[in-house]
């Protein structure tokens, strides 16, 4: 009984020392700053990711308006073209008109009434 018990004391002692080696003794906020260090880096992390997606969604968007702008009816008339009407309904052909058709002509400052002779 008396070995067994100064075994197991020993196994205790052993088992204390082993804990008081430990880094939470030796430095108990190198944990705390291991985790700090930790944090930092994933709130860097996610910084970066977000500042990616807004610049991926900027482009997006200023790719988005300049197609818009490219297909807008309104460069097309600056660029010199009309859009011809006859009776609110866009002329696509000469075929769509005869003699004496009221038309009106949609330039990009303004429109002009006329007649086909």
């Amino acid at each position: 009984m008396k070995i067994a018990l100064k075994k197991k004391t020993e196994l205790m002692r052993l088992n204390l020392e082993k804990i008081l080696n430990s880094m939470v003794f030796k430095n108990p906020f190198q944990r705390v700053q291991d985790e700090y260090i930790k944090l930092d880096n994933i709130i860097k992390n996610m910084q970066n990711n977000i500042n990616k997606k807004y610049l991926e969604s900027k482009n997006l968007y200023i790719n988005s308006i300049t197609k818009l702008d490219s297909l807008s009816p309104l460069k097309t008339l600056s660029r010199g073209y009309s859009i011809v009407q006859k009776n609110n309904k866009i002329i696509k052909s000469k075929n769509d008109l005869k003699i004496g058709d009221k038309i009106n002509i949609q330039l990009s400052d303004g429109n002009v009434n006329a007649i086909i002779n």
